[in-house]
């Protein structure tokens, strides 16, 4: 369970109780909802700015938009898995951007930190920006793990019981 204080939920709360960004709730993403990752990232990265005594208030906002594309990304194990994943982290902050924008009022750093965190498909001009892309990709990586380990406890269950019957 994460713990929010008062300087991110300040700045969180118009967008995570905004009528379209809640709509990211029902979007599976890695192991969880687009909403549960890009609000774990954007705490985590807001965390990381504030200790520098960098700019925290416009890395949690871009944080929190960098996944705002309302869509779900098929994967499926086929010849074009990769060319698929490559043209979805191409477009997507592209297209979470043109979102964002259309809800929000965005500062420059703000647009990067969404344009530029699918290094290196795009690039980070800030350190709030560099920051979120390392933080997605870091939390990325245990959500992708935590997702193939149900995935394996379930095929073994399953296995279980075909030979249990």
């Amino acid at each position: 369970m994460i713990y929010f204080d008062y300087r991110f939920m300040e700045v969180a709360r118009p967008i995570i109780e905004h009528e379209q960004y809640q709509q990211m709730k029902y979007i599976k993403h890695h192991d969880e909802s687009v909403f549960d990752h890009s609000v774990k990232v954007a705490f985590q990265a807001y965390q990381m700015a504030y200790k520098r005594n960098l700019d925290w208030e416009s890395t949690i906002r871009g944080a929190l938009l960098h996944d705002f594309f309302l869509y779900k990304f098929k994967k499926c194990l086929s010849p074009r898995l990769i060319t698929d994943s490559i043209k979805h982290a191409i477009s997507h902050p592209i297209i979470a951007f043109d979102n964002a924008i259309k809800y929000f009022d965005l500062n420059d750093k703000e647009e990067n930190i969404i344009k530029g965190h699918m290094f290196p498909f795009g690039v980070p001009k800030s350190k709030e920006a560099w920051i979120v892309s390392f933080v997605d990709k870091y939390i990325a990586v245990f959500e992708y793990a935590s997702n193939f380990k149900k995935m394996t406890q379930r095929r073994k269950q399953a296995a279980y019981n075909y030979n249990v019957d």
